[in-house]
């Protein structure tokens, strides 16, 4: 009786383990977040990820102390976290031109085509506010 107690005890901890590693498996699965580049966009020389936190035409360029806060403007899109957002780019933000090449923050002007990857996904629904992570600067379409 003891032998068969022992055998139903080891058989449901390795029924729970089971279940745990397929719990935790799933959980990982769905750790990478929107934010996260899911790959990147065909053809693309520069390494600009297809899903960004906002990509779009920048409006508006303010540069004050070194910094610059741009409000980007850009379609509903299944790749774009946000329809637009206002950027906080600071001189430690990589910025790079369509060639992959880096760019300063100064060259950021209004009328050009932005990829954005904002630090922590941004905060907002709609429109997005955040400190940009990395600045693609895109061939106009």
């Amino acid at each position: 009786m003891k032998q068969k107690n022992k055998q139903m005890g080891v058989k449901h901890i390795h029924q729970g383990l089971l279940a745990i590693s397929l719990l935790a498996s799933l959980w990982l699965a769905g750790c990478q977040g929107s934010t996260t580049p899911m790959g990147t966009a065909a053809g693309n020389r520069n390494g600009v990820p297809q899903r960004v936190d906002i990509r779009g035409i920048i409006n508006t360029s303010r540069y004050d102390q070194g910094q610059v806060v741009l409000e980007v403007e850009g379609t509903p899109s299944q790749y774009s976290r946000y329809d637009r957002a206002f950027v906080l780019v600071l001189p430690t933000t990589d910025v790079v031109d369509g060639n992959g090449n880096s760019i300063s923050l100064s060259e950021l002007q209004r009328g050009q085509n932005v990829a954005i990857l904002l630090r922590s996904g941004g905060e907002g629904n709609m429109v997005g506010m955040g400190v940009a992570r990395k600045v693609w600067v895109e061939e106009d379409n």
